[in-house]
């Protein structure tokens, strides 16, 4: 019996530990997307890190930073039009398959037109930072 709880105990830690080496891939080809933007606006990686896990900090460039971001994704034109009819073909190399029906789902409730680009962002962060996005 103590070998069979052994066993278990060894699949469950392989398991965490898969998911934990799945999970950082995900977030590091997030990072990596986000890179260009980052550096444009003087945002560092370790305050999108913060971001990521919901600690949104209270600065414009963050802000401008993910408009880049989302342009860069064709999710946001350049006057703030939001379109996400293309999300999932758009994002395919940064979203992975098994993580792209919980991402664009969570994009579609949280990315929402407002009259002003900043106000659609932000609510959309604060939107994002609440739903259970796994990266």
């Amino acid at each position: 019996m103590a070998s069979f709880k052994v066993v278990c105990v060894v699949l469950a830690s392989a398991f965490l530990a898969f998911h934990g080496v799945i999970a950082d891939e995900q977030r590091r080809k997030i990072i990596d997307f986000h890179s260009e933007c980052l550096d444009v606006h003087g945002v560092d990686e370790e305050a999108f890190v913060a971001a990521l896990d919901g600690q949104i900090p209270d600065d414009d460039a963050f802000y401008e930073h993910l408009f880049c971001a989302a342009k860069k994704a064709k999710i946001m034109t350049e006057d703030g039009t939001v379109n996400l009819d293309n999300f999932e073909e758009e994002l395919k190399d940064v979203i992975n398959a098994p993580n792209m029906p919980r991402i664009a789902a969570i994009m579609r409730k949280c990315l929402v037109q407002k009259s002003e680009i900043m106000d659609t962002i932000k609510s959309a962060v604060d939107c994002f930072i609440k739903e259970e996005h796994g990266i």
